[in-house]
């Protein structure tokens, strides 16, 4: 059979032809055509059948089933290889559909990624004398910012704490969230509606004015002081020193910045995730997102941590996008020193073995 489909895909293909394996049916013919004369011969006299009439019905019969299944066996050799044709055919369609989606995919994403790109220029703080923090430096700036207010939230609540008047223990990511609050939403008449109903009954009354009076005098007091280069500098044991920008007015809010510029981070990642493993697996999603990854800047993985962390970007930590698929890997372990640190968050992933940090 296999020397068969092999002469057959040669007659097809034009190939050289292997005369080993054409021995055989040429023999045979040779055989067939030489049969009436050798059963004709008087000297094979026990196979003569000259005189029965019979020879036509002898070789018919002899050579009739030969070339049936031959007949048969090129049939089902042509429908054999038109299957594997068809099945080539279909592996080609697929491919080409493949490839087709994986352009789509490629497509979309370098859109997003330019989208992101388009964000982060967008971003803008006005400061003092009609100056401008813009793009991947207003994230230095106001990752200062929020460093501040967690060291005011903190200070403010040891304070209250020895003094016995508040009687409730936090934990610093508590105290994070708070901070995080002031920080994102502002402080003044405008914000106070959306900072009370953030806070809930998260945190006591007394705490929450505490912070707030002290963040309100912080920020009346900054333009002279940061004219003056005289900025109060709060320092907490362990964490260091920390002191407000001195460029712009703070704790005005960032919301209009940061929620649009975290859904479009987040959506972008989540198109990468949810794409089928079949079309994308989770090496080359890997690859994707570390080519995300790459277009934020330190600042920005901090950031990104501490929003996640303070409940704002929850979905981050639950959907594992912070550990399966490594959105801050690249994260300064360093600038992340207060409230509750990466390696703290995440101990068991790294007593797991799994590689969170390229810091560590």
């Amino acid at each position: 059979m296999k020397k068969i489909k092999e002469l057959y895909r040669q007659l097809l293909t034009g190939e050289k032809p292997d005369f080993a394996l054409w021995a055989f049916p040429i023999v045979g013919l040779l055989i067939l055509c030489l049969l009436p004369y050798l059963l004709t011969r008087e000297k094979l006299s026990f196979l003569n059948y000259t005189d029965t009439g019979q020879i036509g019905d002898t070789i018919g019969g002899i050579a009739g089933p030969v070339i049936a299944l031959i007949a048969a066996l090129l049939t089902f050799l042509a429908f054999w290889i038109q299957v594997k044709a068809n099945i080539a055919q279909t592996t080609q369609f697929n491919k080409q559909d493949t490839d087709t989606k994986i352009d789509r995919f490629e497509n979309k994403f370098y859109e997003l990624l330019r989208l992101h790109k388009d964000n982060v220029d967008e971003i803008s703080i006005d400061g003092y004398e009609k100056r401008k923090i813009e793009k991947r430096k207003a994230f230095v700036s106001m990752y200062r910012e929020f460093r501040n207010a967690f060291f005011v939230t903190k200070i403010k609540y040891d304070e209250l704490r020895k003094s016995q008047e508040l009687k409730v223990e936090y934990t610093d990511e508590q105290l994070l969230r708070l901070a995080y609050i002031f920080f994102y939403a502002g402080i003044g008449i405008h914000s106070d509606k959306l900072n009370k109903a953030m806070v809930g009954d998260q945190f006591d009354n007394l705490l929450y004015d505490k912070v707030n009076t002290e963040l309100k005098d912080i920020q009346e007091n900054h333009k002279t002081k940061s004219k003056d280069k005289s900025l109060p500098e709060l320092e907490i044991t362990g964490l260091g020193k920390s002191m407000t920008p001195k460029s712009y007015r703070p704790f005005v809010g960032h919301l209009n910045r940061f929620g649009h510029y975290y859904r479009h981070l987040f959506q972008t990642v989540k198109f990468v995730v949810n794409q089928d493993d079949k079309l994308i697996n989770e090496t080359q999603k890997l690859e994707y997102l570390r080519t995300l990854r790459a277009q934020l800047s330190d600042h920005e993985q901090v950031m990104l941590y501490y929003n996640a962390i303070v409940g704002f970007g929850e979905a981050w930590i639950s959907n594992n996008y912070f550990t399966d698929f490594k959105m801050i890997h690249n994260l300064p372990l360093p600038l992340a020193d207060f409230g509750i640190t990466p390696e703290t968050k995440f101990k068991k992933e790294i007593a797991d073995g799994m590689d969170l940090f390229e810091w560590l």
